[in-house]
Protein backbone atom coordinates (compact mmCIF):
# COMPACT_ATOMS: atom_id res chain seq x y z
CA UNK A 1 0.00 0.00 0.00
CA UNK A 2 2.84 2.36 0.91
CA UNK A 3 4.48 1.62 -2.45
CA UNK A 4 1.25 2.50 -4.31
CA UNK A 5 0.89 5.76 -2.38
CA UNK A 6 4.53 6.54 -3.10
CA UNK A 7 4.06 5.93 -6.83
CA UNK A 8 0.93 8.09 -6.90
CA UNK A 9 2.77 10.89 -5.06
CA UNK A 10 5.70 10.77 -7.50
CA UNK A 11 3.32 10.82 -10.47
CA UNK A 12 1.42 13.80 -9.01
CA UNK A 13 4.66 15.73 -8.44
CA UNK A 14 5.81 14.96 -11.99
CA UNK A 15 2.45 16.09 -13.40
CA UNK A 16 2.55 19.34 -11.43
CA UNK A 17 6.14 19.92 -12.50
CA UNK A 18 5.16 19.24 -16.10
CA UNK A 19 2.24 21.69 -15.84
CA UNK A 20 4.56 24.41 -14.53
CA UNK A 21 7.00 23.86 -17.41
CA UNK A 22 4.15 23.86 -19.91
CA UNK A 23 2.70 27.02 -18.36
CA UNK A 24 6.03 28.82 -18.66
CA UNK A 25 6.40 27.68 -22.27
CA UNK A 26 2.91 28.92 -23.14
CA UNK A 27 3.48 32.29 -21.49
CA UNK A 28 6.83 32.65 -23.25
CA UNK A 29 5.07 31.90 -26.55
CA UNK A 30 2.80 34.91 -25.93
CA UNK A 31 5.83 37.16 -25.43
CA UNK A 32 7.53 35.82 -28.56
CA UNK A 33 4.58 36.68 -30.81
CA UNK A 34 4.74 39.75 -33.04
CA UNK A 35 2.03 42.34 -32.35
CA UNK A 36 1.33 45.08 -34.91
CA UNK A 37 -1.45 47.58 -35.54
CA UNK A 38 -2.78 46.47 -38.92
CA UNK A 39 -5.18 49.41 -39.09
CA UNK A 40 -7.43 51.71 -37.10
CA UNK A 41 -10.86 52.39 -38.54
CA UNK A 42 -14.33 53.68 -37.65
CA UNK A 43 -12.54 56.58 -35.93
CA UNK A 44 -14.73 59.39 -34.66
CA UNK A 45 -13.68 62.52 -32.82
CA UNK A 46 -16.43 64.33 -30.95
CA UNK A 47 -18.94 62.13 -32.75
CA UNK A 48 -17.70 63.05 -36.24
CA UNK A 49 -15.39 61.39 -38.74
CA UNK A 50 -11.88 62.83 -39.00
CA UNK A 51 -12.56 64.12 -42.52
CA UNK A 52 -14.70 66.89 -41.06
CA UNK A 53 -11.71 68.25 -39.09
CA UNK A 54 -9.20 68.23 -41.93
CA UNK A 55 -7.89 71.64 -42.94
CA UNK A 56 -7.48 72.78 -46.54
CA UNK A 57 -3.72 72.13 -46.31
CA UNK A 58 -4.30 68.58 -45.06
CA UNK A 59 -2.98 69.35 -41.58
CA UNK A 60 -4.50 70.10 -38.22
CA UNK A 61 -5.12 73.69 -37.15
CA UNK A 62 -7.44 75.25 -34.57
CA UNK A 63 -9.59 76.99 -37.18
CA UNK A 64 -10.35 73.65 -38.82
CA UNK A 65 -11.96 72.34 -35.60
CA UNK A 66 -13.98 75.38 -34.63
CA UNK A 67 -16.96 73.08 -34.18
CA UNK A 68 -15.33 71.79 -31.01
CA UNK A 69 -16.23 74.98 -29.14
CA UNK A 70 -19.47 73.53 -27.78
CA UNK A 71 -17.66 70.39 -26.71
CA UNK A 72 -15.27 72.46 -24.62
CA UNK A 73 -18.20 73.90 -22.70
CA UNK A 74 -19.69 70.46 -22.11
CA UNK A 75 -16.30 69.05 -21.04
CA UNK A 76 -16.83 66.11 -23.39
CA UNK A 77 -14.34 65.28 -26.16
CA UNK A 78 -14.98 61.64 -27.05
CA UNK A 79 -12.46 59.77 -29.18
CA UNK A 80 -13.51 56.36 -30.46
CA UNK A 81 -12.57 53.75 -33.01
CA UNK A 82 -11.58 50.15 -33.69
CA UNK A 83 -8.03 48.80 -33.64
CA UNK A 84 -7.28 45.80 -35.83
CA UNK A 85 -4.39 44.08 -34.04
CA UNK A 86 -2.36 41.63 -36.12
CA UNK A 87 -0.77 38.80 -34.13
CA UNK A 88 1.88 36.59 -35.75
CA UNK A 89 3.64 33.58 -34.24
CA UNK A 90 7.20 33.30 -35.63
CA UNK A 91 8.27 30.52 -33.24
CA UNK A 92 7.98 26.71 -33.35
CA UNK A 93 6.10 26.68 -30.03
CA UNK A 94 2.35 26.97 -30.56
CA UNK A 95 0.90 30.24 -29.24
CA UNK A 96 -2.60 30.21 -27.80
CA UNK A 97 -4.65 32.66 -25.77
CA UNK A 98 -8.30 33.25 -25.04
CA UNK A 99 -8.30 36.82 -23.73
CA UNK A 100 -6.21 39.96 -23.71
CA UNK A 101 -6.31 43.25 -21.89
CA UNK A 102 -5.39 46.43 -23.73
CA UNK A 103 -4.67 49.96 -22.64
CA UNK A 104 -4.22 53.23 -24.51
CA UNK A 105 -1.98 55.71 -22.70
CA UNK A 106 -1.41 59.41 -23.18
CA UNK A 107 1.80 60.69 -21.65
CA UNK A 108 2.22 57.48 -19.62
CA UNK A 109 -1.24 57.78 -18.09
CA UNK A 110 -4.10 55.35 -18.96
CA UNK A 111 -6.75 56.89 -21.20
CA UNK A 112 -8.74 53.75 -22.00
CA UNK A 113 -8.62 50.15 -20.75
CA UNK A 114 -10.49 47.23 -22.24
CA UNK A 115 -10.60 43.46 -22.59
CA UNK A 116 -11.36 41.31 -25.60
CA UNK A 117 -12.24 37.61 -25.38
CA UNK A 118 -11.23 35.63 -28.46
CA UNK A 119 -9.78 32.14 -28.72
CA UNK A 120 -6.61 32.25 -30.78
CA UNK A 121 -4.37 29.31 -31.68
CA UNK A 122 -1.37 30.05 -33.86
CA UNK A 123 1.15 27.57 -35.22
CA UNK A 124 4.48 28.78 -36.53
CA UNK A 125 4.09 31.40 -39.25
CA UNK A 126 0.35 31.84 -38.73
CA UNK A 127 -1.34 35.20 -38.15
CA UNK A 128 -4.73 36.48 -37.09
CA UNK A 129 -6.51 39.79 -36.62
CA UNK A 130 -8.07 40.68 -33.27
CA UNK A 131 -10.42 43.71 -33.27
CA UNK A 132 -10.33 45.97 -30.22
CA UNK A 133 -12.73 48.90 -29.78
CA UNK A 134 -12.17 51.98 -27.67
CA UNK A 135 -14.02 55.11 -26.60
CA UNK A 136 -12.59 57.69 -24.23
CA UNK A 137 -13.16 61.27 -23.17
CA UNK A 138 -9.91 63.18 -23.77
CA UNK A 139 -11.18 66.52 -22.42
CA UNK A 140 -9.29 66.39 -19.11
CA UNK A 141 -6.03 65.42 -20.80
CA UNK A 142 -6.40 68.27 -23.27
CA UNK A 143 -7.17 70.74 -20.51
CA UNK A 144 -4.17 69.64 -18.42
CA UNK A 145 -1.75 70.21 -21.29
CA UNK A 146 -3.42 73.25 -22.84
CA UNK A 147 -5.76 72.63 -25.77
CA UNK A 148 -3.52 74.14 -28.48
CA UNK A 149 -0.43 72.24 -27.37
CA UNK A 150 -2.34 69.00 -26.80
CA UNK A 151 -3.97 68.88 -30.23
CA UNK A 152 -0.81 70.01 -31.98
CA UNK A 153 1.12 67.20 -30.26
CA UNK A 154 -1.60 64.63 -30.82
CA UNK A 155 -2.54 65.35 -34.41
CA UNK A 156 0.80 66.43 -35.84
CA UNK A 157 2.63 63.57 -34.11
CA UNK A 158 5.69 65.50 -32.94
CA UNK A 159 6.63 63.30 -29.98
CA UNK A 160 7.17 59.55 -29.83
CA UNK A 161 5.38 58.04 -26.88
CA UNK A 162 2.69 60.72 -26.62
CA UNK A 163 -0.03 58.11 -27.27
CA UNK A 164 0.86 54.44 -26.74
CA UNK A 165 -0.99 51.14 -27.22
CA UNK A 166 -0.16 48.23 -24.89
CA UNK A 167 -1.60 44.75 -24.47
CA UNK A 168 -1.49 41.92 -21.92
CA UNK A 169 -2.47 38.51 -23.39
CA UNK A 170 -3.50 35.50 -21.31
CA UNK A 171 -3.68 31.73 -21.40
CA UNK A 172 -6.33 29.61 -19.70
CA UNK A 173 -5.12 26.99 -17.23
CA UNK A 174 -7.37 25.01 -14.89
CA UNK A 175 -10.31 27.29 -15.66
CA UNK A 176 -8.41 30.52 -14.89
CA UNK A 177 -6.93 33.22 -17.09
CA UNK A 178 -3.19 33.56 -16.48
CA UNK A 179 -2.08 36.93 -17.87
CA UNK A 180 1.37 37.82 -19.06
CA UNK A 181 3.12 39.49 -16.08
CA UNK A 182 3.43 42.94 -17.68
CA UNK A 183 1.97 44.97 -20.55
CA UNK A 184 3.61 44.54 -23.96
CA UNK A 185 4.09 47.77 -25.91
CA UNK A 186 2.58 47.39 -29.38
CA UNK A 187 2.88 50.93 -30.76
CA UNK A 188 4.70 53.96 -29.30
CA UNK A 189 3.17 56.24 -31.92
CA UNK A 190 -0.40 55.02 -31.75
CA UNK A 191 -1.74 58.54 -32.30
CA UNK A 192 -0.30 58.53 -35.81
CA UNK A 193 -2.40 55.45 -36.63
CA UNK A 194 -5.56 57.16 -35.41
CA UNK A 195 -4.99 60.53 -37.06
CA UNK A 196 -3.49 59.26 -40.30
CA UNK A 197 -5.74 61.65 -42.27
CA UNK A 198 -3.63 64.54 -40.99
CA UNK A 199 -0.43 63.49 -42.74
Amino acid sequence: MKKIIGIITVCAVMMLSGCQVNKKAQIKALADCEYDVESVDQVKFNGKSLDSFKGSDGNYNMSSIASLAMALFSKELPLEGKVNLKITNPEVQKAAFNSLKYVIEIQNSPLFEGTVDQNVNLNQGESTIVPMTFKANIFNKAKENGFDKFFDELLNKKSEGFMVLKIKPSIRIAGQNIYYPSYITVDKNFGSKIFKLFK
